[in-house]
Formats: structure tokens, C-alpha cells, sequence
């Protein structure tokens, strides 16, 4: 209909030029020329300037572990003018559907819902307000509006097991994580998947190695640090000399413990956790979030948003194993060639570390089979 509409207009236009020509002039003009092929201009959407961004968190912004590394790359982010930020602490499950509507409402462009406990609320909320962009960090259900925002950490999480199990004298390295998720389940297989590694490679240079066992506790709590401090004694009086944290509240229920015992060292999680505890953390599996904020914020301002996985991983910088600190000098040189090694492997697809998000049947185990 507008194409018709436009031929008309076009015909009066040229055909009213004509009339006026011969009145003012002997010249004959050409008879118009009918364009029978309208190009269709393509609207590009208007760019946003400067996103604004929520964050949404279960708990403290500087807990100095989960919700501290979202919110400092988010925040870097903020610093050099490329987001306006927003941050909502301590927000349960229950109140996300509030907090994100009254964001929603503001017209934010981005809401991230910064734990995957907050999942069917944020696909609730997402499905009311269609036109606003939402994320969810572990995120692994889509809607057109809502995307996962990830970094996972399977790979480094691979590379702390290999260490841990190089450093163990006495071959017992443990986990202490929060609960039975798909997000903690790719660290906790990952971790194992490098100990396993360690196992395969001492038998093969020595058919009579003694393996290095794991040992795995799930606290089913974020917060609870006293749930985390007696799962760690419990693994300690199990032999776990090293110990790979992967929740926050508990995680400095480990650290509190090993400092306490001088029994095990400790491989913490999302942020370098050795300032906290110079002589027990080793070293840790940070995240980098700022690589996949950039990549959402990038497609909200193209107007190319989709409800996919943003994720990155240690083969495109989206998490690294920290510094070794005041560790450096007591890590044998040996030991810290073999780690690099192995995620030099890792980086480029000689070893391929599994991504395991459900717990498999039967109790998984670091032991290689005879």
C-alpha cells in the first residue's frame, strides 16, 4: 500500500513540474521516467549512549568472592563511561520479581540476575517486560529477553585439580562447594577431571604411584561460614591437604580452618582470595565478567540482543588461576611448569576438560581405574 501510495505522489510531483515547465518555456521536456523498483530503507536502531544496568545480588556487593567479581567488572565498566550502574544487595529469590519490575519500570537496559537461584523469577518478570533486556549469571534457560551472562570456570577449575594433586603429600586433596547445581557441578567435575589427569600421567611414569583421592562436600548453604568451617575440619581429618573452595559463606569457613589447623592450603574462587589469607591461599580461580558484559552491552546497543549463553571460559580470558603470591618461592619450579603445561593443553584442544553440568550416577571418583 505505501509503495502505490509513493508511485502516486511520485506521478503529481513530475507531472505538475511538466505543466509548469510548458507555461514558462517553449522547451519540450522528456516524457517521466515510472521507477517500477522502490528501495526500502533500512532503519537502524537508535544507539543507546550509555546503558543502564542493574545488578541484582543475593548478597553483600564486596563479599570479596561470588557477588564482588560481577560487581567490580561491572563497576570498571561504570568507570570508564560505558554503563550507568545500579546495585540491589541482599535480594532473595522471593523479592527479585519486585526489585527487577521496579528496575524494569525505570526503563533499565540491562538487569542481571547475579545467581541461578534467581531463575524462574527472572524468566517470570522477563516474560511481563518483553522490550527490556535480562540476564542471569549460570543462567541455562532462554527467553528472547533473557540470556545467560557466564564465565565458566570448568577449565581453571581443571587446572587447580592438577595442582592440588602435585602439591598433596598426603594424596587427599577436597571440595567444599554450596549446593548440588549445574553451575558448582561444572567446578567440582572440572577440579576432578585435573586430579584425574594428575593420577593418569604419575601412572604412566611410575605403574606403582599412589593416586591422589578426592573428597566432596556439598554444605547446601551460600552463606552459612561455620557449615564450611566443619566440612573442612571433616576433610582435614580425612588427610585433605589441599582444598578447592566454591561458594562464599562456607569457602571462609575453609580458609578459617586451614588457617586455624596449619593442616591444609587452600585454591579459592571468583576473585584472588589471597589478601584475605596470605599463608593459606595459594592461589585461586578468578572470573573476569567485564569480556562478557562488554559482548551483551555491545549487542543491546546494536539492537542484535538474543536469549543465548554470553559465556567465556579460560580459552578467551573469561577466568585464570590468580598469582601464587608469597607462595611462588615454596611451589617447586617442576610443579608450576607442569600446571602451565597442562592449560597450555587445555588452550589448545590437546586436553579437553568435561562440561558437566548434572551429577552422574554412582559417586564420581579422582582414581584412574586399573
Amino acid at each position: 500500500m505505501k509503495t502505490t501510495a509513493c508511485k502516486h505522489g511520485l506521478w503529481i510531483l513530475v507531472v505538475s513540474l511538466s505543466l509548469l515547465t510548458a507555461a514558462c518555456s517553449s522547451i519540450v521536456t522528456p516524457p517521466p521516467q515510472v521507477i517500477e523498483k522502490i528501495v526500502p530503507v533500512t532503519v537502524t536502531p537508535k544507539p543507546i549512549a550509555v546503558p543502564k544496568v542493574a545488578l541484582i545480588m543475593n548478597g553483600k556487593r564486596n563479599d570479596q568472592s561470588w557477588n564482588q567479581y560481577m560487581a567490580d567488572d561491572l563497576q570498571k565498566l561504570a568507570d570508564k563511561g560505558k554503563a550507568q550502574v545500579s546495585y540491589a544487595e541482599d535480594v532473595s529469590p522471593a523479592d527479585y520479581e519486585r526489585v527487577a519490575g521496579d528496575y524494569a519500570t525505570q526503563k533499565y537496559d540491562l538487569i542481571i540476575a547475579h545467581t541461578e537461584d534467581y531463575t524462574e523469577a527472572a524468566l517470570k518478570v522477563a516474560k511481563q517486560y518483553p522490550d527490556i533486556h535480562f540476564a542471569i549469571t549460570g543462567g541455562s534457560r532462554f527467553l528472547p529477553n533473557l540470556a545467560g551472562l557466564n564465565t565458566w570456570d570448568h577449565q581453571s577449575s581443571a587446572a587447580a585439580g592438577y595442582l592440588a594433586a602435585l602439591l598433596s603429600k598426603t594424596k587427599t586433596v577436597g571440595i567444599v562447594g554450596a549446593f548440588s547445581y549445574p553451575t558448582q557441578l561444572v567446578e567440582h567435575e572440572g577440579f576432578k577431571f585435573g586430579v584425574f589427569t594428575a593420577n593418569q600421567e604419575a601412572l604412566q611414569a611410575d605403574k606403582n604411584a599412589k593416586q591422589v583421592h578426592c573428597v566432596e562436600t556439598f554444605t547446601n548453604t551460600w552463606s552459612d561460614t561455620a557449615l564450611g568451617y566443619e566440612a573442612a575440619k571433616a576433610q582435614m581429618d580425612q588427610g585433605a591437604d589441599v582444598i578447592y573452595i566454591t561458594a562464599s559463606g562456607p569457602g571462609f569457613g575453609v580458609i578459617q580452618a586451614a588457617e586455624e589447623s596449619k593442616k591444609a592450603r587452600v585454591i579459592g574462587s571468583f576473585v584472588d582470595m589471597n589478601s584475605f589469607a596470605p599463608d593459606v591461599v595459594v592461589t585461586s580461580s578468578e572470573r573476569h565478567a567485564e569480556l562478557p558484559l562488554e559482548a551483551i552491552l555491545a549487542d543491546i546497543q546494536a539492537g542484535t540482543f538474543t536469549g543465548k549463553d554470553y559465556s567465556f571460559d579460560l580459552t578467551n580470558g573469561g577466568v585464570a588461576l590468580s598469582p601464587y603470591h608469597g607462595f611462588d618461592a615454596q611451589i617447586p619450579q617442576d610443579v608450576k611448569s607442569e600446571v602451565e603445561q597442562f592449560k597450555e593443553k587445555v588452550l589448545t584442544g590437546q586436553v579437553r576438560v568435561p562440561f558437566v553440568t548434572a551429577k552422574l550416577g554412582g559417586e564420581t571418583v579422582c582414581e584412574v581405574k586399573p
